[in-house]
């Protein structure tokens, strides 16, 4: 366990010597946590910032720093993680123990929202992900939610990978980087919160460099790197901050030409960072733009989809509001370390204001079309979003940093709790909404369509 003011209510009860300075700080407020399930999920951050404490900042601070202090080798397991190592192990056996399915199920489409199965009948795990093409092969890569049922404390069981020649039927190739069942600081722990693979080719080295974002407490990446695409990978760095920053969503764009290497990514949740890569990808090597800067959630830009279109290049966002969709928001630019420009939601005629209630991971290109494919996640298919409860998200989240602009009832607020769901949110179920990237003005679009053939 890693101890700030970013790890949840829950866990920092757990250790004695965090709760009683969670009470010295926050005092009455552990009664209150402990009897209200939707305030122990909150983090520490949060619950300062929600309850309008006039200090907010100077508690936050003086709470991260004593709780850091407590980031010892006598503290690195608790009692819950030990529960959870035991729990994995038990999962891991059932897998085990399972009769390989063969290929049966075959599609003649794509069908956004709708359950996706792979080639043995099995739905596909490959959440937050991003597609890879080499020798003619697509290779999607993803989170995998198998187990992530909001109960059982799987965020994330692994990344993994499946491979397609049509972009419709995907055979299932196992795990780009399996689960890591016996530390639970691992950054591939399952209860740990990965997210969001993203996978480039060092043309120097040869490698293949995987950036994964640890989310939660961490606020981190971890990278690893193998000689080929499939793996197996091994671990570079964990726990990595770059610039000093708080990591949050990202992406990954290599630029042709110049050969140089982006990473962008939700930095602080204040803007969107532009760093450029060393050579061989493993780190950042120095900030070269900010674009979206300043804001507050849920305006902060998160979930950056990169692409390049005849020399513009192109950035999709959405905004942070947890598992519930939003407004995404295009951009545009000449250049890859330079500012980005709003150019407005590029899903059309979307009456639900919350991009056909998906958010997308990444965009990328049908080889040899010239046209794009806008990858997406469903999170939770049974909680529809409509233009009602997006506005609700909205001035709730933003009530916390502007109470005078944007005003909610205590009853909205209760709304908000109950429905963003994501450490008890069932994202076994979660589905996809690909989408082909359209054009209007000069700018990219996004129109429903219930189904098409890439």
């Amino acid at each position: 366990m890693i101890y700030n003011v970013s790890m949840k209510i829950a866990h920092l009860l757990e250790n004695e010597q965090a709760a009683t300075v969670f009470d010295l700080y926050l005092p009455g407020m552990r009664k209150m946590a402990e009897s209200n399930p939707q305030a122990a999920s909150l983090s520490v951050e949060q619950l300062v910032r929600y309850t309008r404490n006039p200090k907010a900042e100077e508690v936050i601070a003086a709470l991260d720093d004593a709780l850091n202090a407590l980031n010892t080798p006598e503290n690195a397991v608790t009692p819950g993680e030990r529960i959870l190592m035991e729990r994995f192990k038990a999962i891991e056996a059932d897998d085990r123990a399972k009769a390989e399915k063969p290929a049966v199920h075959r599609q003649d489409a794509i069908r956004p929202g709708q359950p996706w199965l792979d080639t043995k009948g099995e739905r596909i795990q490959a959440h937050g992900g991003a597609v890879y093409n080499e020798d003619g092969v697509y290779y999607w890569y993803g989170e995998n939610k198998e187990h992530t049922d909001g109960k059982n404390g799987v965020w994330t069981w692994g990344i993994k990978v499946y491979a397609s020649r049509d972009l419709m039927n995907w055979e299932d190739r196992g795990f780009l980087i399996p689960p890591e069942l016996d530390d639970p600081n691992a950054a591939l722990f399952p209860s740990k919160r990965i997210d969001r693979p993203h996978i480039l080719r060092c043309e120097k080295t040869g490698k293949y460099v995987c950036w994964i974002k640890l989310s939660g407490p961490e606020a981190a990446f971890t990278i690893w790197r193998a000689d080929k695409l499939l793996g197996p990978y091994e671990q570079v760095e964990n726990l990595y901050n770059p610039g000093g920053h708080k990591a949050g969503d990202f992406d990954l764009i290599r630029d042709p030409e110049s050969g140089k290497a982006y990473l962008y990514f939700d930095a602080d949740h204040t803007s969107m960072l532009c760093m450029e890569l060393t050579e061989d990808y493993l780190h950042a090597a120095g900030e070269a733009a900010r674009s979206y800067a300043n804001l507050t959630p849920p305006f902060t830009r998160e979930a950056p989809a990169l692409f390049e279109k005849d020399g513009k290049k192109y950035m999709l966002t959405s905004g942070m509001t947890g598992y519930v969709p939003n407004r995404s928001d295009s951009a545009c630019c000449d250049t890859w370390d330079g500012v980005f420009e709003s150019l407005g939601d590029p899903h059309i005629e979307d009456a639900s204001h919350a991009s056909f209630n998906s958010q997308i991971s990444k965009i990328f290109p049908v080889e040899g079309s010239g046209r794009f494919i806008a990858m997406a996640d469903r999170w939770l298919p049974g909680t529809p979003v409509d233009a009602r409860l997006a506005d609700v998200f909205t001035r709730v989240i933003a009530g916390t940093y502007d109470p005078e602009r944007y005003r909610a009832t205590d009853e909205e607020r209760r709304e908000m709790l109950a429905a963003n769901r994501l450490e008890t949110a069932d994202t076994r179920i979660a589905d996809y909404v690909w989408l082909p990237v359209e054009w209007k003005d000069e700018r990219p679009i996004l129109r429903w369509q219930d189904q098409w053939r890439p």
